[in-house]
């Protein structure tokens, strides 16, 4: 572990050359600017006491944007032949910024509109309407990016006429890195839009208490360089000054950050936590709705563009106390009963007041009432505090045709309001799969997956042990198909790989974090009716339908909560890192190896259980699907839509479930879905 001074060096240094970087070929207004930036930058260096947990993340890395559709360095994420005007929204997938897109997305076709956020507090869901509709496509118009960097900064705004500036770094535990983090991804956002030419540039200020306390000793610096930057005359600044918003999309968890959203949700699981008493401090504030707050940051672009901080305000300051009257006034007359916790109102600070021109030059007013707004947030609290997060992941080929795609839609995703990503090792032409998806991810295709499991054993961390895998090949048996030089039928180690794969993809998304249940399933599983559904098992660590184990657990459709899905598939992990300890569990077994079998010996060795459930979903094959192992059989009600079954047992029970014994009139109606 580097002490503090290596690592008050290394950060120095890299400021050091960071500025440097900046410095270079700058008219003199801005390199004064940024001179005083580093100056800055050094000065937080010689104060910060967090800055091991400051530079361990490894999140500039891992968020760079690799996922996204890229086209040059002139346009970035904007197809050359969109049309203009072109924004950016940073932190678009926040609170404010999410509400910001979907009244883009009423003006402007969404193509118009790019995304930039490292979800580390914005949310996908956010982009998403009450219907389960999206604002923007999140594959074409969404990019998972760190600003903190520049270089990513320089490359992903770029293209636009407007970036909309709304990201923000958010910590509980250290405010002073926070508001440091914050400047910076703002000084980068500005950097790269005097590089790349972008002519407007609209932000908001506020969300920071104005009197803070003796850690954050850059403040007034720090404030005094933005507002250099602001006057630089590189491009046309918007600056819009909000206090404290509420309303839909709001994080109802963090107090500090939300203080009516967590006040309402406190008050709705008031039952549940009656006998504990909550410490708020009372403050006065200017609550705004975000519907009026984005009519600010609307009016600043289309009329207070270059006209310095103008304030957007209700002129109504509303104490913490009275917000508490005001809620379970509310909840009593719209929910007939009193939706408040209990306090202990302990003495604040209440936020300094500010003036400025906002009502004058945009004639802006607030629309929508406190007690109104109260109601709205209240409502969305209600329906979503206990809704589950559900992510569906397909894992391989693509195969199963536009039915069993459009049943995945319509029985699974659509119903549990669930996210879908593509792992996927080909990509032939766009499918209806990738026009409804949320992520889609990219490997290589191999004819010798070995190559994969040698890098598993690589990481492992025990040199004795690499290659040692390769062993299992002389176990008769199923599960290493698709290694070179294994006698192995099948390609059971694509999935072994795709597993393995699949884990550092959810690690670098940090999704554990963003989903509450995770089903690992296939692209041509065709689903006759809707899910069973798997958010009322408590008994089990895992679910499963039933039928098609093979003396094991089937691995064509996992479903499990987010505690417990890397442990469900981290059977690679242990197939190559313990060679030794289950090659010889391996070779007690007295029937065919296959993936069920090793899957069950694995999860029960992990202690794990598992549960089963009716099923309502049959592997189909479609024409021109490849097939390395069953080649399906012809079935009449299938026939007439070019499909076969590849498991009739599997349609024999989804029949069961269903309550159907002809399955033609089902099969029309997902045809027809839209």
């Amino acid at each position: 572990m580097m002490n503090q001074q290596h690592l008050c060096l290394l950060l120095l240094v890299t400021c050091i050359v960071v500025g440097t970087l900046f410095y270079i070929k700058q008219p003199t207004s801005y390199r004064h600017i940024l001179r005083q930036y580093r100056k800055i930058v050094i000065s937080h260096l010689q104060s910060n006491t967090y800055l091991e947990s400051f530079l361990s993340t490894d999140q500039y890395v891992l968020h760079d944007g690799s996922d996204c559709i890229y086209y040059d360095n002139k346009n970035g994420l904007f197809h050359p032949n969109t049309k203009h005007p072109r924004f950016i929204v940073t932190g678009g997938a926040g609170f404010i910024g999410s509400h910001l897109v979907k009244r883009l997305t009423q003006q402007y076709n969404p193509s118009q509109i790019k995304v930039l956020d490292n979800l580390s507090h914005g949310r996908l869901h956010n982009l998403q309407y009450a219907d389960g509709t999206w604002s923007i496509s999140t594959t074409r118009d969404f990019c998972l990016v760190d600003l903190r960097n520049v270089h990513v900064a320089l490359k992903y705004v770029t293209g636009a006429d407007v970036v909309f500036h709304l990201a923000k770094v958010f910590s509980t535990s250290n405010r002073s890195s926070a508001l440091y983090e914050t400047s910076l991804v703002k000084v980068n956002v500005m950097y790269a839009m005097k590089l790349n030419t972008i002519a407007n540039l609209v932000f908001a200020e506020g969300g920071w208490p104005t009197k803070l306390n003796s850690s954050v000793p850059l403040s007034e610096k720090l404030k005094q360089y933005e507002n250099d930057l602001v006057h630089s005359h590189e491009f046309n600044i918007g600056v819009v000054r909000l206090e404290s918003v509420y309303g839909p999309n709001c994080d109802y968890t963090d107090l500090n950050e939300q203080i009516v959203g967590w006040l309402i949700a406190k008050g709705l699981s008031a039952d549940k936590d009656s006998l504990t008493r909550w410490s708020v401090r009372e403050e006065h504030r200017d609550l705004i709705y975000v519907d009026d707050a984005v009519d600010g940051l609307m009016l600043v672009y289309e009329e207070g563009m270059n006209k310095g901080v103008l304030d957007v305000r209700s002129d109504r300051r509303t104490s913490t106390k009275e917000l508490v009257q005001m809620i379970g006034n509310v909840s009593e007359e719209k929910l007939g009963r009193r939706v408040t916790g209990s306090y202990e109102f302990t003495s604040g600070e209440s936020d300094e007041e500010s003036y400025g021109d906002g009502k004058n030059i945009l004639r802006w007013r607030p629309k929508v009432k406190l007690e109104d707004g109260i109601w709205r947030t209240m409502t969305w609290i209600g329906e979503n505090q206990n809704k589950p997060r559900v992510l569906v992941i397909t894992l391989g080929q693509l195969r199963g045709g536009p039915l069993a795609w459009k049943s995945l839609h319509k029985f699974l995703l659509k119903p549990y309001n669930a996210h879908l990503a593509l792992h996927i090792s080909d990509f032939t032409s766009r499918t209806y799969l990738h026009d409804i998806a949320q992520y889609i991810w990219m490997e290589e295709e191999h004819k010798d997956w070995g190559v994969v499991l040698q890098l598993v054993s690589e990481t492992c961390g025990n040199e004795g042990i690499v290659g040692k895998w390769r062993e299992y090949c002389n176990i008769p048996g199923l599960f290493m198909g698709g290694v070179a030089n294994c006698n192995h039928r099948s390609h059971t180690s694509v999935s072994f790989a795709f597993r393995w794969m699949l884990q550092q993809k959810i690690s670098k998304l940090q999704l554990l974090d963003k989903y509450d249940w995770f089903i690992l399933t296939r692209a041509d599983e065709l689903h006759l009716c809707e899910h069973f559904d798997f958010t009322t098992m408590t008994e089990s660590d895992i679910l499963l339908p039933t039928d098609e184990h093979y003396n094991g657990w089937s691995d064509r459709h996992l479903i499990a909560r987010s505690s417990m899905f890397m442990k469900m598939i981290n059977i690679t992990n242990e197939l190559i890192c313990r060679p030794d300890y289950w090659r010889n569990k391996l070779e007690g077994v007295d029937y065919e190896l296959n993936i069920e079998v090793v899957q069950k010996l694995i999860w029960d060795d992990m202690g794990l259980t598992v549960s089963e459930h009716p099923r309502s979903i049959f592997i189909v094959r479609s024409s021109g699907d490849p097939a390395s192992w069953s080649r399906g059989r012809s079935h009449p009600e299938l026939s007439r839509f070019n499909l076969k079954v590849k498991y009739p047992r599997e349609l024999k029970s989804s029949k069961i479930y269903c309550k159907t014994r002809n399955i033609t009139h089902m099969m029309e109606s997902i045809r027809e879905y839209n």
